[in-house]
């Protein structure tokens, strides 16, 4: 598992930070500013109560450019800002209305960010409201169908209202994070050639267009919720969960990435993590690719601790040789009758590998679907299995076997000339299986019983379709 990253260097500035605050009607003694960095917050200073109700933040330095907290002793979110260069702020408000009646002195960012929340607080009213003369009167009333043409309208002047507010503030944080929140306007998708409507348009434009007001590349938007929000969103919805597909995007993306120093290593940081976390069956090969493409290179060694670095590299290359496509590696164990089975002398058209422990409350329940599975698939698809007991105990193992009539190529994991199992099969729990070819290339694993069935008979129905297509072009 890699380690969080978070950035809570400053950057130099002219004047450094001074941030003055009063927030009347608050009991609080003590004040906290916390910065974002991804999908977490940080703490960066505390400020006491002054005279005259005033809270004072200060430092040498500027704090990097992004969105900041304001909390209370009681984790109370009293509001947020952006700072960026401008930080010799004063901010007097009213704990009753704080955005309402907000006073901001020193920085356009937090002036301008809060008028925007007004902005948009108001016209959110005035579409309440409409909603709620759309269900007094339901809703194909005269009366709900002006309202709803009142909502549409407002929708369009809100739109342009932020299209004018991101144009007119450019290079402005409060801009590049309005911005980024932006969605893509879809156009009517386009007849296909048939006169039939393009079902697919609506998403492929979605996510074509997806980051087009979204700067990858600034800092700055690292320290705002907005960022993961929207990578996690792009990553998680809108790319193929496949090795290829997020190979793709990365190389697809990593330009625009690479304009900030951390927008880059958060990109790498980011997909390494989700990847390595991810349950889809085979996405262990897009870590595998990440590590060689990012760690393994060096390409991240300006940031990265030597020792995560050498722990992703080493879980790597052990799941290197396990890749889904690759020949699965030999085992050569002794049986219960102490005699040696090779599994790749197995000459079946499928071998379940199929790992287990005598203990394993998975496995009791594992073993007899197993069983009934194969007996029953046995004849029209070739299934062998090469059961490995990952138990030292050949007394308890062999007692197991027999009661739960295991017909399987029964070994015992320990007793091996091959490498010790667990390293050569990345196996840290039981029940495991892998399924593989009669040339022993590793089809799937990790998928239970009930999930086999049907992958084997999708396999074979798909293999067969590819023959009878070669037969065709021949």
């Amino acid at each position: 598992m890699l380690v969080g990253l978070h950035s809570a260097v400053y950057s130099s500035g002219k004047d450094g930070l001074k941030l003055q605050l009063k927030i009347e009607g608050i009991s609080d003694t003590v004040l906290y500013l916390a910065h974002y960095y991804g999908d977490k917050q940080y703490v960066d200073d505390t400020a006491r109560l002054g005279r005259g109700g005033w809270y004072t933040f200060s430092a040498d330095t500027l704090l990097p450019g992004g969105m900041y907290i304001i909390a209370g002793q009681k984790k109370v979110r009293y509001l947020e800002l952006l700072l960026d260069k401008q930080q010799q702020v004063t901010i007097e408000t009213k704990f009753e209305n704080i955005a309402g009646s907000i006073k901001v002195k020193g920085s356009e960012d937090v002036s301008l960010f809060f008028s925007y929340i007004n902005y948009l607080s108001a016209r959110q009213k005035e579409v309440t409201a409409w909603q709620k003369c759309i269900e007094r009167n339901g809703k194909d009333s005269d009366s709900a169908l002006w309202c709803k043409k009142q909502i549409a309208g407002t929708d369009s002047v809100v739109r342009a209202y932020i299209s004018g507010f991101v144009a007119g503030n450019k290079g402005l944080l409060v801009a590049a994070f309005v911005g980024a929140q932006s969605e893509p306007r879809i156009p009517e998708a386009p007849k296909l050639a048939n006169g039939a409507v393009d079902s697919l348009f609506a998403f492929r434009y979605y996510k074509n267009h997806f980051f087009d007001s979204f700067d990858l590349g600034d800092d700055r938007l690292i320290r705002t919720p907005v960022y993961h929000q929207k990578l996690n969103l792009y990553f998680t919805k809108l790319v193929l969960q496949s090795p290829d597909s997020i190979e793709s995007e990365v190389e697809r993306l990593l330009p625009l990435v690479k304009k900030g120093r951390d927008t880059y290593r958060y990109f790498v940081w980011y997909l390494t993590n989700y990847v390595e976390r991810s349950e889809i069956m085979g996405m262990d090969a897009a870590f595998v690719y990440m590590v060689d493409q990012f760690y393994a290179s060096g390409e991240m060694d300006f940031w990265i601790n030597k020792q995560v670095r050498e722990n992703v590299i080493k879980k790597a290359n052990k799941l290197r040789p396990i890749l889904i496509g690759k020949t699965a590696p030999e085992l050569i164990m002794q049986d219960t009758s102490l005699r040696l089975q090779s599994m790749h002398s197995m000459k079946n058209r499928y071998t379940l590998l199929f790992f287990w422990d005598p203990e394993c409350g998975h496995c009791k329940k594992e073993v007899p679907k197993i069983r009934d599975m194969v007996a029953r698939m046995k004849e029209k698809y070739d299934i062998g299995v090469y059961a490995v007991c990952t138990d030292t105990n050949m007394r308890e193992m062999k007692k197991y076997v027999k009661k739960n009539d295991m017909n399987f190529v029964n070994v015992n994991g320990p007793r091996a000339l091959t490498p010790f199992f667990k390293d050569l099969y990345d196996i840290y729990s039981t029940p495991v299986i892998y399924l593989l070819d009669d040339k022993k290339t590793i089809l799937a694993k990790r998928l239970l019983s009930d999930q086999l069935e049907g992958f084997i008979e999708r396999h074979t129905k798909n293999e067969k379709h590819g023959l009878l297509e070669m037969d065709k072009e021949n």
